[in-house]
């Protein structure tokens, strides 16, 4: 079941006066696997599919700019879930996020780092794609 499915985007600080500019856009898909029946052995119950729009002043990701907030604003725990991002460098490749966390004073923040698909995770988010 799709849980959202719109855009997030990245602002940037411009001058006082000026209308808002947008670093980067993403289309930012959120699916949970647990609603469905069967359910999916050995997926996290939620999909967090994530398209670059527009924008690109950073070579950044949405799970590193965008991927605290994204999980805030849906009440989702990072380990249940699945992060899935294509990349505009990497055309028809799918890469999953490893979130790694780093405890500060601050409190809890993510390093990431990225692997290649699996194929039963790929199947299972193919027709959001």
């Amino acid at each position: 079941m799709i849980v959202f499915d719109g855009t997030y985007m990245l602002e940037r600080k411009e001058d006082p006066g000026r209308s808002p500019a947008h670093a980067c856009t993403w289309r930012v898909k959120i699916i949970d696997f647990s609603s469905d029946a069967p359910v999916l052995p050995h997926i996290r119950p939620y999909a967090v599919l994530a398209f670059r729009m527009e924008g690109g002043i950073f070579k950044t990701s949405c799970a590193e700019s965008m991927g605290k907030r994204i999980c805030r604003d849906f009440d989702l725990d990072v380990d249940d879930v699945l992060w899935v991002e294509a990349f505009t460098d990497l055309p028809g490749t799918f890469y999953v996020a490893v979130f790694t966390p780093r405890y500060q004073d601050a409190g809890n923040h993510f390093i990431v780092s990225w692997r290649p698909i699996l194929s039963n995770e790929q199947a299972a988010v193919e027709p959001w794609c």
